[in-house]
């Protein structure tokens, strides 16, 4: 009962982080350009903070090793908090015209590097919790109720800021900002952990390299879905409200239905098809990278609102069997005591098609909107002729 309890307070931790997120890709790109700042400087706010979250996941998910998981759960729940508190303040002082827009602008860059810097700690600590307390054949299981955790936050999101959003634009923010002060305090109270879970592990030196054979591969997926999503993420709002010809408010709201089209293929994906079946990781990963193809020609091919969303829903469907087919493959390539370490690599390599994806993406969008989608495909194509032909991919155990 005490495991059971600790695995929903978990679930419940992530998916007020992915309702968040969800508010803010749906709230920033229409509000920074009312506030005046172009899609490069919105994708650069988040290329800046992707590059802080590169380093310090490694660190929180060795440091879960040493002081235990709930520790930096807690830091990263707060963080996060932290950082949205902040962020909706910059919004506000923006659209208000209290502050100059280059400080405003300052504001925003330092509120999402306060996330990177502490918000960095959940998501591995997370994982790290659930391999302890799992097997390695139900490892997979587990790494996607903790994917669909966050997807489930990503389909509440936008209801959420539907509904706060007529209080003012900022004011889903902060109910985000509340929820996540609400998980850290139900984690405090309920997430069982006896103890720091690697013996020694602060003398112990570190085991794992980004070129290990064991794991490489499956960070070099889970870096090219994370560039993939990232370029989707940033620049649907842009692309629906210029190729639909929407204003802002408009485009809020055609930005939202396409983020839960995205959330809510790759929840059922996780909590329905991946409980149901026990897929290996060898199998969500080909599966997955085959279906978000599908997903991107559907995009590029259509063009009115219900061709976009049947594209979203498949990129969203297999983006929830690449995920956590990468992290779980990687969870059953190690041993037990490198769970914190493999944890938040993953999540590092992931974070750096945070910052490649933005750059890209949104300077290829300035020549023309589509052109982000279309490379996405050819990412999608190569990274599942890798998969399925990769030696450590083909041997893995679960």
């Amino acid at each position: 009962m005490g495991e059971r309890r600790a695995f929903a307070v978990l679930f419940l931790a992530l998916t007020c982080v992915g309702l968040g997120q969800a508010i803010l890709f749906a709230i920033l790109p229409p509000a920074a350009r009312e506030i005046g700042l172009s899609p490069f400087q919105v994708s650069l706010i988040f290329v800046i903070s992707a590059t802080i979250w590169m380093f310090m996941s490694p660190y929180w998910g060795r440091r879960s090793d040493v002081i235990g998981r709930r520790p930096v759960i807690l830091v990263g729940l707060l963080g996060y908090a932290t950082s949205m508190l902040l962020l909706g303040g910059a919004i506000q002082a923006g659209l208000q015209s209290t502050l100059p827009v280059w400080i405003v602008y300052l504001m925003m860059i330092a509120s999402r590097c306060v996330f990177a810097v502490f918000g960095s700690g959940a998501p591995p600590a997370s994982q790290a919790y659930v391999a302890d307390r799992t097997s390695i054949e139900d490892r997979t299981r587990g790494v996607s109720m903790l994917n669909a955790a966050f997807g489930l936050g990503q389909t509440l999101g936008p209801a959420v800021g539907a509904v706060f959003a007529g209080i003012g634009v900022v004011a889903p923010l902060y109910v985000s900002v509340l929820l996540a002060l609400v998980s850290a305090a139900s984690i405090w109270m309920f997430l069982v952990e006896d103890g720091p879970p690697v013996a020694h592990a602060e003398q112990r030196e570190r085991s794992i390299r980004f070129n290990d054979v064991r794991v490489w591969p499956f960070f070099l997926l889970a870096a090219c879905l994370q560039a993939v999503r990232a370029t989707t993420t940033i620049t649907l709002a842009f692309f629906l409200q210029d190729a639909l010809e929407l204003d802002a408010k408009a485009a809020v709201q055609a930005a939202g239905v396409g983020f839960v089209a995205l959330a809510v293929a790759g929840v059922f994906t996780q909590l329905v098809v991946v409980q149901k079946l026990r897929p290996s990781s060898r199998v969500m990963l080909r599966g997955g990278l085959g279906i978000a193809l599908v997903g991107f020609v559907t995009f590029v091919a259509s063009a009115a609102m219900p061709g976009y969303l049947v594209g979203l829903a498949l990129i969203g469907a297999g983006f929830g069997m690449v995920r956590p087919g990468a992290a779980s493959g990687a969870s059953v390539s190690v041993s037990a005591d490198e769970q914190g370490e493999v944890a938040g690599m993953t999540s590092s390599v992931g974070v750096v098609g945070n910052i490649v994806g933005p750059i890209i993406g949104s300077l290829l969008y300035e020549l023309t909107p589509i052109a982000p989608y279309l490379l996405n495909a050819v990412v999608m194509a190569a990274a599942l002729g890798f998969a399925s032909f990769n030696q450590a991919i083909r041997r893995v155990r679960g």
